[in-house]
């Protein structure tokens, strides 16, 4: 949990999320606002897989 909160990449894609859903509640609701829900998950799921990554350990392998 500690690498998500200091990541400034995860904390910048869910600073993001809170004026993607303002701009839900009081925008217009068309196609775009669909397409920018979808670019903000994929980008938190790549967000997301690249914190995870199993490949960056800080244990020494023995």
């Amino acid at each position: 949990m500690k690498r998500f909160l200091t990541n400034g990449t995860f904390i910048s894609a869910l600073f993001s999320g809170f004026g993607l859903i303002r701009q839900t509640m009081t925008g217009k609701r068309d196609w775009k606002l669909i397409l920018l829900w979808a670019s903000w998950l994929l980008s938190l799921v790549a967000i997301i897989a690249a914190i995870n990554d199993p490949d960056e350990t800080d244990e020494a392998e023995y």
